[in-house]
């Protein structure tokens, strides 16, 4: 049977891959955020995964209203990315781990979870720039699996922590003697679109990230049943923290949950963070 490994979290705000965009933020929150992402590499280069399911977000650039699936799983023998042209980095294409992908995907129809899936799926700059810091060789085989944190109507938080410790079952009864790391992309508090577009809410920030060191996904779940609730206080991009309630949902108990970085950026409009399970 499989293993989880680990798990990593993080924001895939693209200024972490843009430059001059890049520098408009305090040397010292780069640096600290930087260094943040080189911990989480350090640990996946330590614990040697032969996978990556991440979870991330769509942009409205592979799905639009005429098909928005709660959550889409991408399957096939490749994937090339980011399909974002105004994200002026180098394109790459990575290999996806389709064996996995299918056996999650058939799981799921066999158990009460109905996964859209796609033989087509281009990458977004929700898992290219995170992979960018944190598998810079590109060489570890991918599941994406795309949870809609976008537009209404969103599956719930709760349904994303579900559907999160449903993939980390799934994948403890993988029937192959794999290494799997697990990771989430998205968030954390900002507000996208003018008028508030640089708006970070530090406080929920660091409420929510020491709610899931503590373990208590769960009263993040309760505080915001509704989407427009949790919009308020983080912003229409803080419904992206559907990705990191996956990731908790995932990790099995032996794995401990640690903060590596967190800045408020206003220069990068969003509250920049990375955590690892380990």
């Amino acid at each position: 049977m499989a293993e989880i490994v680990a798990g990593i979290a993080a924001s895939h705000v693209p200024f972490l891959a843009m430059h001059p965009q890049f520098e408009m933020a305090e040397e010292g929150q780069r640096t600290r955020v930087v260094a943040g992402f080189g911990e989480a590499r350090k640990l996946l280069e330590q614990v040697r995964p032969d996978v990556l399911v991440i979870f991330s977000t769509d942009h409205f650039d592979r799905c639009f209203y005429n098909n928005l699936p709660p959550f889409l799983v991408g399957i096939g023998e490749e994937a090339e990315g980011p399909v974002n042209e105004w994200l002026r980095i180098p394109k790459v294409k990575l290999k996806l781990a389709s064996d996995l992908g299918y056996f999650i995907v058939s799981e799921g129809l066999d158990n009460g979870v109905d996964f859209a899936l796609s033989q087509e799926l281009p990458l977004d700059h929700a898992e290219v720039v995170p992979l960018s810091y944190l598998t810079p060789q590109w060489n570890i085989p991918i599941v994406p699996i795309v949870v809609n944190a976008f537009a209404p109507p969103m599956p719930s938080l709760k349904r994303c922590w579900q559907v999160g410790a449903f993939v980390g079952e799934v994948i403890r009864r993988w029937p192959q003697q794999k290494r799997v790391a697990v990771i989430g992309t998205g968030g954390i508090s900002h507000w996208v679109g003018p008028p508030e577009t640089g708006r970070v809410n530090a406080e929920f920030d660091r409420w929510f990230l020491q709610c899931l060191v503590d373990g208590r996904s769960g009263e993040v779940i309760e505080t915001y049943k509704k989407a427009e609730d949790l919009e308020k206080v983080a912003g229409n991009g803080g419904q992206e923290i559907r990705d990191w309630l996956a990731v908790a949902g995932a990790m099995p108990p032996t794995l401990t949950p640690r903060v590596l970085a967190y800045e408020p950026i206003p220069q990068w409009a969003t509250g920049t963070g990375v955590m690892a399970w380990a």
